[in-house]
């Protein structure tokens, strides 16, 4: 049952927030106070763990006999009733959807699933494949990684043409269960269809690394890095790719590779210590001591402790003369 308290029963503290655990195997939001560690009040709803499918009881995912869920017992009629009843716990006025989004985001996650499985099974203002990537991240979110993979895997194989969210959302739970070949491939389909998708295309940068395939991951960090307004955690992710780069490169004396890298992401260098170093580097066998310095002090703000300062530095002094007049 839902619960309104705000003060917690053992300590008085005001501070209660949601969260959701696991009793087993089973998922339970619990209103928790993170003074003394109570549980003050349990919300168990009955998870919709199978894959989404038309005609399906929203309630728990079971086929439904004419009118009423052979698992649950529910009928159409209450099981619309009963998901109408859990958004307005959270706030009447929101659809569905935006009652889930608003309940993962107050650490309700179990209740947000069952509200993104009505909005998906409705397709609720047309916003179904919003709110069934929504449910399948809930899924992962509350530990069950397995059927969140399993719905992810059944919507793209059960529809004719996969969307760029549907391709992303399968991608993300293929990377989550370390099925890095699989994810990469996925990804690539999603930004086939919308190459907008800056995280996805990051993402992929990160497994194409992991593979090995260091040209593609290359390709797909600059697609990344060369654009303007790009969000932080695509940026890091990215930068993440270019600074492994560029110390492989380094390691097979390919600095051309590496000046091109941070050519193509010099918008975002200074946020890397790692890539100002590279760039010191650079700088330093160019002759161009002063901004190879001005570089390295940036990159030791940012980190102080990386090996590549040695290099760095070893770079900026001035070789001894030789011993052979000419």
């Amino acid at each position: 049952m839902s619960t309104t308290r705000t003060i917690c029963l053992k300590c008085s503290s005001d501070q209660l927030r949601w969260l959701t655990l696991r009793k087993g195997r089973i998922p339970v939001d619990v209103l928790q106070c993170p003074s003394c560690g109570t549980a003050n009040a349990e919300e168990d709803w009955m998870p919709p763990l199978r894959p989404l499918q038309v005609g399906r009881c929203w309630n728990c995912m079971n086929r439904r006999e004419i009118d009423q869920c052979s698992n649950c017992g529910l009928t159409k009629q209450e099981d619309v009733q009963v998901h109408d009843e859990l958004r307005s716990i959270v706030d009447p006025t929101l659809s569905h959807l935006d009652a889930a989004r608003q309940a993962s985001r107050n650490g309700r996650r179990l209740l947000a699933l069952k509200l993104a499985t009505a909005a998906a099974a409705s397709n609720e203002s047309g916003q179904g494949e919003v709110a069934r990537a929504l449910r399948i991240w809930l899924l992962s979110a509350i530990g069950e990684a397995d059927h969140a993979l399993e719905d992810a895997k059944a919507w793209v194989e059960g529809t004719q043409d996969p969307s760029a969210i549907a391709w992303a959302s399968y991608g993300q739970q293929l990377q989550a269960s370390n099925m890095t070949g699989a994810a990469a491939d996925a990804y690539e389909k999603a930004l086939k269809k919308n190459p907008k998708q800056n995280n996805i295309r990051a993402r992929r940068a990160q497994l194409l690394l992991e593979l090995r395939r260091g040209g593609q991951a290359q390709d797909e960090a600059i697609r990344v890095l060369s654009q303007d307004g790009v969000d932080e955690q695509s940026v890091a992710i990215a930068s993440m790719v270019a600074e492994k780069l560029c110390d492989h490169f380094e390691s097979e004396y390919r600095d051309a590779e590496i000046s091109r890298l941070l050519d193509y992401s010099r918008d975002y260098v200074e946020r890397s210590p790692v890539l100002l170093a590279h760039r010191a580097r650079l700088l330093a066998s160019e002759g161009d001591l002063a901004s190879a310095r001005r570089d390295l002090k940036r990159a030791r703000r940012l980190n102080p402790e990386l090996e590549i300062f040695e290099r760095v530095e070893r770079a900026m002094k001035p070789s001894r003369g030789s011993w052979w007049r000419w």
